[in-house]
Parts: C-alpha cells; sequence; structure tokens
C-alpha cells in the first residue's frame, strides 16, 4: 500500500526520469548576466580533448587542454586555466568544443578550483562575437553592470523596470536569445544609480517603447 512518503518519493524519481529523458534544457539569459553569474570568464584556444575514466558513482568527463589567452573575470580565484572540464554526454549538459578554435568561455570553479563548464553556460567561438560584446569584456563593461538586474520579457507588452533594472525584450520582439540587445547593448548603471540599455543602433533604443504604462 502507498504510504503519503511512497508517494512523494515515486513523485520525485519520476520527476528525475522524466529529466534525463528530456536532457539539459536551460533558460535563456542575457550574455551580460551570464557573465555575472559565472566565476570565471576567459578568451580560450582549444589544443586538445581527452575522455577522462571516472569510477562507478561519477559520469564521464571530458577534459579539453587550452590556451589561455585572457582572463576577464576570476583573477582572484585562479591566475591561469590549462583544463576545462564538461560531461560527455549533452544530455547531462556536456559542451562540444572544436579544437584549434578560440572560444570566449564562461565557466564555474569546481573541486580542486577546476574549471566546469556546460550548456548553460555562454560558450560561443571568439570569432562570432559582436564588436560591442568584445568592447564590453575588453572594457569591464558586463562587469561594472552587474549591479543591474536584466530581467526577460517574454510577451508584449513588458513591465517596466525598477530602477536597477534593463528589460530585455529579445525573447518577445525576434523570439531568440541570440537577438539585437543580446548581441549590440550591455545593462549599464548611471550616475543617478538608475541602469538603462547602452549599445549600439536601436537595440538600446527600444528601452522605453514595449513597456506597461507605470
Amino acid at each position: 500500500m502507498n504510504t503519503p512518503v511512497t508517494g512523494f518519493l515515486l513523485s520525485i524519481l519520476t520527476l528525475r526520469l522524466q529529466e534525463l529523458v528530456n536532457g539539459c534544457t536551460c533558460l535563456p539569459v542575457h550574455p551580460q548576466t551570464a557573465f555575472c553569474n559565472s566565476d570565471i570568464v576567459i578568451r580560450v584556444l582549444v589544443t586538445s580533448k581527452t575522455l577522462v575514466s571516472s569510477n562507478n558513482m561519477e559520469p564521464h568527463t571530458i577534459q579539453y587542454a587550452v590556451k589561455q589567452e585572457k582572463m576577464y573575470k576570476g583573477f582572484e580565484k585562479k591566475k591561469m586555466v590549462e583544463y576545462i572540464y564538461t560531461a560527455s554526454s549533452s544530455a547531462a549538459c556536456g559542451v562540444e568544443l572544436e579544437t584549434n578554435v578560440q572560444y570566449l568561455i564562461t565557466g564555474q570553479l569546481g573541486v580542486q578550483r577546476k574549471v566546469h563548464i556546460g550548456i548553460c553556460n555562454w560558450i560561443v567561438p571568439w570569432d562570432d562575437l559582436t564588436s560591442l560584446q568584445k568592447r564590453s569584456l575588453k572594457w569591464n563593461k558586463y562587469e561594472t553592470g552587474c549591479y543591474c538586474q536584466i530581467v526577460s520579457c517574454h510577451s508584449l507588452p513588458c513591465s517596466s523596470p525598477a530602477k536597477d533594472q534593463c528589460i530585455w525584450t529579445d525573447l518577445a520582439t525576434e523570439k531568440t536569445p541570440a537577438g539585437s540587445q543580446a548581441k549590440n547593448s550591455v545593462c549599464m548603471k548611471r550616475d543617478d544609480g538608475s541602469c538603462h540599455w547602452y549599445g549600439e543602433g536601436s537595440a538600446s533604443a527600444i528601452e522605453n517603447i514595449y513597456y506597461n504604462e507605470p
């Protein structure tokens, strides 16, 4: 006979099995949010790939050997990154990187200060970044903008932003997380403490168009 506890455990198991069936999914975030939520942000050249042996308690892991070109965040935690680790399966959020390609990588520091990456991190070939994204990394605009909160809007009209917020409208207006604001805007703090979009062209100009009246 099922007890409440047994039923609860079965529900948890069912949800876990469903997660395994569905694989790894992530909520879309603006690149600046991915930067701010990461322990370390680096530009690296991937030089080799190795499948690391594991025991029965841990999944297989891929170890990427990398040449660090530039570090944008995490200096105080790790001076030099030589290896990056990820799950061997995309269902477990593993990331497939190509050798001899430069990447911008955001990651987390795990046990023994190893850098771990997954599908939910912002990982993109360096040559695919826009000029504003590269400048925002170089001149610390993403990092200084971490004071601000970027709030996703999924459908119009969007809610009016609070003083310390920027409303991210790519998902509502362009139906993609790789839209104009993601590629060409960064959320910055003004002298009065309020936050606003700073960027190129129409990406920053739409900041007040799609909001509900306060």
